[in-house]
């Protein structure tokens, strides 16, 4: 009966195609999947230990480079090393070191000890007067140049300061002040700052519930735990003496005690001046929650998921076998290339669904091949129409010149003179070849926008040039000139001054080897304080976008593109002569091949 009836077997086979894998996968995945979290955990867990010994790393660094003050101020290095002899000494002295104590939040307190006077100076937190003392406690271990000394309770140390300063927990970074060249000691620097950073950055690597996290030094030393009772004290444990036999920089391990059993993620924080491990210990019993929540989970998905599977391989073997001899019969059609077969389904079952979906798929297929082709037909007339809205810029110049012939050819001189200075405008700015002109390029493309606004204020303004012959041919930035004009009409002109004047003037300097350009208008000036505003703005980057500095982007502009095309040795200069007006001077040096 099963090998002659292809329902039973289509049953039969469906069962055992099912049930057997997915038992099978049920017992698999609940003796890897212990063992593939534990993995992911280990990985995940060193991947936020990296992240957290460079972020950590790097504020160290911070503070040990704020520690090499002493050696950029010069001043307070001669001080240190020939000693204090008067006040001013002294008085730079304490300056140097309240910087120290300045330059990092943390810094609780900064001790500097003078070898050469044999006077010893201490500035903290919440007295930053300087306390006197004798020479300092510590020295430095092993004749180290710099070193971190672990977590410990602050001291004063040995300067009997007369303050109330309460103790706390912090860590000392140690350099010892040398002569660079025959490395004798000058005096000693010390800087105690608090745990608040590295507190902050560990909390976020581990839950204080059920997980530790350590940091210790070469020699089992807490410098972080969530105990603070334990800070500064060595650790003496089994898998402390095992972490530090360790010989990678970084890794896991797991290790079994009465006290704790379970996994040890760890990574060297290793400096010059400090050689310190993060270690995060995390027992079985967190490890493997996860674990064990995912394989009941599966568990549970699979067991529901093989009951839908049984449930739908008896209903599908029962009822569905005609249907889908039917919808193959529809199929064989269409690979005829009959494309418009009329798929009929009147069961609401998902075979019934499955055929109308296939009839809704053969409608949206011939919807899509029609609209590819309309689609196709649409991209090539929208490529021409853009082909055609494309203007040349030399149309328009060119159809400038003909507006202009014309107006020659019926006596109007004076609108063919306005329109060829605009069309000798425009053909200067659309040339995008060109970012260096010569001094007289630009000088004629000034000339012909100034011959646009001497028609616009035809009686009210003069224009005056004063050009040197031989500095015409130096090259210069393109758009250079023509802004700072334009700064005129936007900011200076005043038409209630019949007698506006613009200079625009170019010299050698006294040394010959320096061109000055100015341009200069007794227009209306600004008020002091804006023009102050102004110059501290030029000394910044503006931005394109505040309503406030937009209106002063292309000095800004200029300024930028002088000082770039001449290295930096160029300048701009603003002012406002006494006599009234604005004043703008670009300098800027010349080849020495193009010297006169």
């Amino acid at each position: 009966m099963i090998r002659s009836s292809i329902r039973n077997k289509l049953i039969v086979f469906l069962l055992v195609a099912t049930i057997v894998p997915i038992s099978t996968s049920i017992i698999i995945t609940y003796f890897f999947t212990k063992q593939t979290v534990s993995n992911e955990s280990v990985i995940s867990n060193s991947n936020l230990i990296h992240q957290a010994n460079k972020n950590m790393m790097n504020y160290l660094n911070v503070i040990e480079q704020s520690s090499l003050s002493i050696y950029n101020n010069s001043t307070l290095y001669s001080i240190i090393e020939n000693g204090d002899t008067d006040y001013l000494s002294r008085s730079e002295i304490t300056r140097g070191v309240l910087g120290i104590a300045n330059s990092v939040k943390e810094i609780r307190q900064v001790y500097l000890y003078m070898a050469k006077s044999e006077r010893s100076l201490l500035i903290s937190e919440r007295n930053p007067v300087p306390s006197e003392g004798p020479p300092p406690k510590y020295t430095q271990a092993n004749n180290a140049e710099v070193f971190m000394e672990p977590t410990h309770v602050s001291h004063d140390y040995g300067t009997g300061r007369l303050f109330y300063a309460p103790p706390s927990t912090v860590i000392t970074l140690h350099r010892s002040i040398r002569n660079a060249i025959t490395q004798k000691e000058l005096g000693t620097l010390s800087i105690d700052f608090d745990l608040e950073v590295i507190s902050s950055i560990c909390e976020e690597l581990y839950s204080q519930e059920q997980e530790e996290l350590y940091i210790l030094d070469e020699k089992g030393t807490i410098i972080y735990s969530a105990d603070t009772a334990s800070l500064g004290h060595v650790l003496n444990e089994q898998w402390v003496q095992h972490l530090i036999s360790q010989n990678a920089n970084s890794g896991s391990f797991e290790f079994k005690s009465k006290q704790f059993s379970g996994v040890h993620i760890y990574e060297r924080m290793t400096a010059p001046y400090m050689n310190w491990t993060l270690v995060k210990r995390i027992p079985y019993e967190s490890l493997y929650k996860n674990a064990r929540e995912l394989t009941i989970i599966n568990a549970m998905i699979f067991s529901l998921f093989l009951i839908v599977v049984i449930s739908a391989t008896l209903y599908i073997s029962f009822r569905f076998t005609a249907p889908i001899r039917n919808l193959l019969g529809y199929i064989s059609k269409i690979q005829t290339g009959n494309m418009d077969v009329d798929i009929q389904a009147t069961s609401n079952d998902e075979i019934g669904i499955l055929a109308r979906r296939f009839r809704l798929m053969m409608q949206t297929i011939n919807n899509l091949i029609m609209s590819e082709y309309k689609l196709d037909i649409a991209n090539k007339t929208n490529q021409l129409k853009a082909l055609q809205a494309q203007i040349n810029p030399h149309f328009l110049y060119n159809a400038l010149q003909s507006i202009g012939t014309l107006a020659l050819q019926h006596g109007a001189p004076k609108i063919y003179q306005l329109l060829s200075a605009l069309a000798k405008m425009m053909r200067y700015s659309m040339n995008t070849n060109e970012s260096i002109v010569t001094m007289q390029q630009e000088l004629n493309h000034v000339k012909a926008y100034l011959q646009l606004q001497l028609q616009r204020f035809e009686n009210e303004l003069t224009v005056r040039y004063d050009i040197e012959e031989s500095t015409q041919s130096l090259q210069i930035p393109k758009m250079l000139l023509q802004p700072l004009v334009e700064n005129y009409f936007k900011h200076g002109f005043d038409h209630r001054n019949p007698h506006s004047q613009l200079i625009v003037s170019s010299t050698w300097t006294g040394d010959g080897k320096h061109v000055k350009l100015v341009i200069e208008d007794n227009g209306r000036g600004m008020p002091q304080e804006q023009f102050d505003a102004l110059l501290e703005q030029l000394k910044q980057n503006l931005d394109p976008f505040d309503n406030e500095q937009a209106s002063h982007i292309g000095l800004y502009n200029v300024k930028s593109r002088l000082l770039l095309y001449f290295n930096g040795e160029a300048d701009m200069r603003l002012d406002q002569p006494e006599q009234g007006g604005f004043r703008i001077t670009l300098l800027f040096p010349v080849p020495k091949q193009v010297l006169p």
